[in-house]
């Protein structure tokens, strides 16, 4: 994890940051894990209080002109936060993928921070997208600098194998979503097209 390459995505509305926007709700307490420069937070309702942790040194000086509070947290050193607080909602906007134990990170974050009938919104880019598929039909499967082969990415996804790390860590799902900003339309109308044309899976639970 070194130079920030991800940037705020509301001009679709089919887009992934526009799914989690809208998923947050209003008069939330708000825990944004890797909440980069704080855009999440700055777009959301002017109801919610958001709290934010970042690799990012320099995202954070950023974040903390918006957030009640942001602080330097490494996700792969699984550390108790500085707040005693139990939060409405905890937010993994493209960040699991990233770190070496995902699903230690989130049953850590979801069982001790995670109010009761809380939120959990997660989102994943997935590796089964249409494109990556047509791809690996000519042998080709090269890593970028972002989306979904970002090098950075230490584990890959599919909705199958996202919905079961979910369960495993006894959180209830109460929607599966996904970020499609080019056919979003498509897959509203006919969402089993989501496995194929999805970049990122998007999945709403409660604990």
């Amino acid at each position: 994890m070194t130079k920030n390459n991800y940037h705020l995505n509301i001009f679709n509305k089919y887009s992934t940051h526009n799914i989690i926007l809208n998923s947050i709700g209003v008069d939330k307490i708000v825990l944004d894990v890797g909440c980069n420069e704080g855009y999440i937070g700055k777009n959301s309702d002017k109801s919610n209080i958001f709290y934010g942790i970042d690799y990012f040194k320099d995202a954070i000086n950023k974040t903390k002109k918006s957030y009640k509070d942001a602080i330097f947290y490494d996700l792969n050193k699984i550390e108790n936060l500085p707040w005693d607080i139990e939060f409405d909602v905890i937010i993994f906007a493209d960040v699991l993928e990233h770190v070496f134990y995902p699903e230690k990170i989130l049953k850590f974050f979801v069982s001790r921070y995670l109010k009761k009938n809380g939120k959990v919104i997660i989102s994943l880019p997935n590796i089964a997208n249409w494109q990556i598929r047509f791809k690996l039909l000519f042998g080709k499967f090269d890593y970028k600098d972002t989306g979904i082969m970002d090098k950075t990415h230490l584990h890959l996804y599919t909705y199958k194998n996202a919905v079961r790390m979910v369960l495993k860590n006894n959180i209830k799902i109460i929607n599966i979503l996904c970020g499609a900003s080019i056919f979003g339309p498509v897959v509203k109308g006919l969402p089993f097209l989501r496995y194929i044309l999805a970049t990122n899976i998007i999945i709403i639970g409660a604990k």
